[in-house]
């Protein structure tokens, strides 16, 4: 990709990111909640208003800045952050090193007011990302992209947020539940309850674990030692469900 093409393909990440925020903006509000805090450890950004929790994104670091020296920093260069937060970033470098792009294979590059935004779009881009944000810190600024979005469940007493998982294969995700058949064989029918706001992966199991469910009428204590479950990301979730049978629904 020559620096005409690279240009245009930034330009065109840059409006698509935008798109992507103004989406963010009106289905989740990001803009409106007073406050948010990261936890690189567990992969996430969250926005609340009183010390409610409302909105939890699942993230990866795309880079920081520093005011103090004026560079943009990669973050698969940056080994102060924890991996799982990092490692989609090297699909944009392996990107790079394929189109032989050096803003996107060298570690740090003198910075400007545009630079990090438009390397966050670029990541976007790539990844699939549902949009990216900035945080601002007392020397420079740490920028994300949303890996997924969603409301936060009403909080438990202690003010807990929705419990995530650490996937070997995508890093955080939400933690969702399946019977151990539809992991071995997910191209069958799932039953579940239907996705909502509030449970967007619900728990699923396969023909064979709900004729238990039926004896019943609902999980209990009586049937559920007949099913072997398994804890997956959503993301994971989301993969295998996609392969299950378009009749696939409502139990």
């Amino acid at each position: 990709m020559d620096a005409k093409k690279f240009s245009e393909f930034r330009h065109e990440a840059v409006h698509e990111l935008k798109h992507l925020n103004e989406i963010c903006e009106q289905e989740f509000r990001i803009g409106t909640w007073p406050r948010w805090d990261y936890d690189l450890n567990r992969g996430t950004l969250t926005f609340s208003k009183d010390g409610v929790p409302k909105v939890v994104a699942l993230i990866q670091v795309v880079g920081t800045t520093s005011i103090e020296v004026g560079t943009w920093l990669w973050a698969w260069a940056n080994a102060s952050l924890p991996a799982a937060v990092t490692m989609a970033m090297e699909k944009v470098r392996a990107f790079g090193e394929a189109e032989n792009l050096a803003e996107l294979t060298q570690p740090r590059c003198a910075d400007d007011e545009y630079l990090g935004w438009e390397m966050t779009a670029i990541a976007a881009k790539l990844l699939g990302a549902k949009g990216g944000y900035r945080c601002p810190g007392e020397k420079g600024f740490l920028y994300v992209v949303f890996s997924s979005l969603q409301f936060a469940s009403e909080p438990a007493e202690d003010g807990t947020t929705p419990t995530l998982v650490q996937c070997p294969t995508h890093g955080s995700g939400f933690e969702t539940f399946v019977c151990e058949h539809l992991v071995s064989d997910p191209a069958q029918r799932w039953y579940s309850q239907d996705p909502e706001e509030g449970d967007k992966w619900p728990d699923a199991w396969c023909a064979v674990c709900n004729a238990f469910f039926q004896q019943e009428g609902e999980w209990n204590d009586k049937n559920e030692p007949n099913v072997k479950v398994r804890l997956l990301c959503h993301y994971c979730y989301e993969r295998l469900r996609a392969q299950g049978q378009p009749e696939a629904g409502r139990s």
